[in-house]
């Protein structure tokens, strides 16, 4: 009489206890990797550093406007969105070092290996990037608010505050999906960062003055202002909020498939 033993390797007892799920992305993967991003932003002193500073300079630049422009009619609803302009940089800043913090420490590694699938650790990081960027652009206009109310203006038409809310959160959520999208191009925080800042304040204000206005609308931060409708007095809008807010997403996405590209051909 023969005996036969029936022997299960170590890796088919994990695959007995492990959903598939789990292990290679699905919602439980992507929900884990969520956490752990998150987690990572509670940790570093940068996303800390960035928010104060969203708070701190949302809040004088309304207090700014409201105490000294009087040419025109300032109220707390028509000034408290300005604050957007500069969340919307610091949410590009954000998105940038959500991934490279990450790969200059090179503890990307690290993430890789508890998630294999790159696409749901890119997907994580997105979501992050949103979630907290609609924060900042919340904590901005909220120091909007309290900047222009200290400089004593009246509150003007309140209807539109909601409209300019949810149009400024657009902006900075798009902002930062558009710098983890460089972020993971670039890999380098101080070339990934320098290189938005630079085309943001420098190359299209320079085209802005020699291009004609039907290619200039067509910018990515140009089309971002568009969803805040700031124009400089004597020029008018030449898309609608929603036409602008195509033509950023469009850059925003095409920035964060191309990171997920180089991310899943390159090493980390």
């Amino acid at each position: 009489m023969t005996t036969t033993f029936e022997y299960s390797a170590p890796n088919q007892m994990l695959d007995r206890r492990t959903p598939t799920h789990d292990r290679e992305g699905g919602s439980a993967g992507f929900k884990a990797a969520c956490r752990s991003e998150c987690l990572k932003l509670t940790t570093v002193r940068s996303p800390r550093v960035i928010a104060a500073l969203t708070v701190v300079v949302g809040g004088f630049a309304a207090f700014a406007v409201a105490r000294f422009v009087t040419d025109e009619v300032i109220t707390v609803s028509n000034v408290f969105g300005f604050s957007a302009v500069f969340t919307a940089v610091f949410a590009a800043v954000s998105g940038i070092l959500i991934h490279t913090a990450e790969a200059e420490s090179r503890t990307i590694t690290q993430t890789f290996a508890v998630q294999p699938r790159r696409s749901v650790v890119v997907a994580a990081k997105a979501a992050t990037a949103a979630g907290f960027t609609a924060l900042l652009c919340l904590a901005g206009l909220g120091a909007g608010v309290a900047g222009a109310m200290l400089a004593g203006v009246e509150a003007g038409d309140t209807s539109t505050i909601p409209a300019t809310v949810g149009w400024a959160t657009g902006f900075a959520v798009l902002a930062g999906i558009l710098g983890l999208g460089i972020g993971l191009i670039a890999r380098q925080s101080a070339a990934a960062i320098s290189g938005v800042l630079v085309w943001w304040l420098v190359v299209e204000n320079l085209v802005s003055v020699f291009a004609p206005e039907r290619v200039v609308r067509f910018m990515p931060f140009v089309a971002g202002n568009g969803m805040l409708e700031i124009v400089d007095d004597g020029e008018r809008i030449a898309l609608d909020r929603p036409a602008t807010t195509l033509i950023f997403a469009a850059y925003a996405v095409v920035a964060l498939l191309a990171g997920w590209v180089v991310t899943n051909r390159s090493d980390p």
